[in-house]
């Protein structure tokens, strides 16, 4: 009988040399993650990842398994499995901040551990029946009134719009959380919910929004990563944003291109709430285009049509809606515009809270950070009354829902007091601040970018 061969150790030279060949650009090159130690071979993988390739991308070459453990379900680590290349000899902490962070994960990962074992994140159905069925109660407040007055009331349509708009803003909360499986413990139905609520209801591509969300949580606020913080020409967040557009400009730049960059971006904080009105259509057309471009995020063709049929519905119902119960040209203008801008506002301003004017890392450095410390560092908590985090759909504990992407957001408060008490033990700087302060600081860093900005527009021509 032949004895089972033993797993293959791998040294961090030998790693780091076949790493090394995925970053000089070989196309042979194989794509390794590490997780807990092991290593796992994804070459083949990377396509067929449920979550999006984008995701994965980002962790080749690195450890993975903080982000791995927070996002996936235990049906994930079988497949994982099919993967296995091999162990990874363990590495000691280079320094004293090093070894700091190190502790601070440990410690966090206990916690998650003890919080999973004393239900926190097992979800309470009767409060997401009531999210769900209060949210659909202001679509159908709002349809009504336009149905019943719009014709006759130009106040009717105005308030109508402004319904829809916040119907359109909570939609997006919820299917928020059941695109993180926070709901249901059986996924599928969390992403039939996800597509009701966001496809059909909201006007945005499940896939879409994974395929960008679940990279943001995996890289939050790394530079060149985070598709959240990558705005540009539209906005500029931090001097890398900067550097990186005024350097990537021909010496030759078109008409347009050098009019944004000389009139148009150094300024950005004057026209930056103009901006936020337009945010929800072009995420809509955006998510509208990947969806029948690119298809849905795992591969299957019953969930591209699924998500193609309620896009289609969506924007039909609404399109009817508008044409068939206004009468005039200006007042289905004016109820287009305000609940489109409504929606606009209101998301955008809750998610420039959450992470923008927070540190923003390179690329080098989160690669020797550890993940729970880059979640807490880029986060932003806002303390807000009831009727504040109903308005921000529990997206103010930002750093609790990072920390831990799948806990229910009615248990958000509760672990609050936990996560900053280990912040504050490991010296980690947990920020939270008020709705108005937070704004501010946003509003501070774009003008930070806006004068650096400036000078490379004047270095450029």
């Amino acid at each position: 009988m032949m004895a089972s061969r033993e797993p293959q150790t791998f040294t961090r030279k030998e790693f780091e040399k076949m790493n090394q060949l995925v970053k000089d650009g070989d196309k042979d090159a194989k794509k390794f993650i590490i997780i807990d130690n092991k290593l796992y071979d994804i070459t083949d993988f990377v396509e067929d990842h449920p979550g999006g390739q984008d995701v994965l991308l980002t962790h080749v070459g690195k450890d993975a398994s903080d982000v791995f453990h927070a996002m996936h379900p235990d049906s994930a680590y079988e497949i994982l499995g099919n993967y296995y290349a091999g162990d990874l000899e363990s590495e000691e902490p280079k320094d004293q901040e090093a070894e700091n962070s190190a502790k601070f994960a440990t410690e966090m990962r206990e916690l998650r551990d003890k919080l999973r074992k004393e239900g926190y994140f097992h979800s309470s159905k009767l409060f997401y029946a009531y999210k769900v069925l209060s949210t659909l109660a202001l679509c159908g407040t709002g349809l009504a009134l336009l149905y019943a007055y719009g014709r006759t009331s130009t106040l009717a349509v105005v308030i109508s719009a402004f319904i829809i708009g916040i119907f359109w803003q909570q939609c997006g909360w919820l299917a928020h959380d059941f695109g993180h499986h926070q709901c249901f413990e059986d996924r599928k139905w969390n992403d039939v919910l996800v597509i009701a609520l966001g496809n059909f209801c909201q006007g945005f591509s499940l896939s879409w929004w994974k395929n960008k969300h679940n990279t943001h949580h995996a890289s939050t606020n790394v530079h060149g990563q985070d598709p959240d913080i990558d705005t540009a020409p539209v906005l500029l967040w931090d001097e890398y944003a900067s550097a990186a557009y005024y350097g990537a400009l021909d010496e030759e730049p078109t008409m347009i291109n050098r009019f944004i960059a000389e009139n148009v971006l150094p300024y950005q904080t004057r026209y930056y709430f103009f901006v936020l009105a337009f945010a929800r259509f072009s995420w809509a057309l955006q998510s509208f285009i990947y969806s029948f471009n690119q298809g849905a995020i795992n591969k299957s063709n019953a969930l591209n049509w699924y998500e193609r049929t309620c896009l289609v519905l969506h924007w039909t119902i609404f399109s009817y809606a508008t044409i068939a119960w206004n009468s005039s040209i200006y007042n289905m203008i004016l109820f287009f515009v305000i609940s489109q801008a409504t929606t606009g506002y209101t998301l955008a301003l809750v998610f420039a809270l959450n992470h923008n004017g927070m540190p923003v890392i390179s690329e080098e450095k989160a690669e020797k950070m550890e993940f729970f410390e880059i979640q807490v560092m880029t986060g932003r908590d806002v303390s807000l009354s009831p009727l504040g985090d109903w308005f921000m759909g529990g997206l103010n504990y930002q750093i609790e829902h990072h920390v831990f992407p799948n806990m229910p957001r009615h248990n958000l408060p509760k672990v609050k007091p936990m996560v900053k008490a280990l912040c504050k033990k490991y010296d980690i700087y947990y920020h939270d601040t008020g709705f108005i302060k937070g704004t501010l600081e946003v509003l501070k860093t774009l003008d930070v970018a806006s004068n650096l900005s400036l000078q490379l527009s004047k270095k450029a021509f």
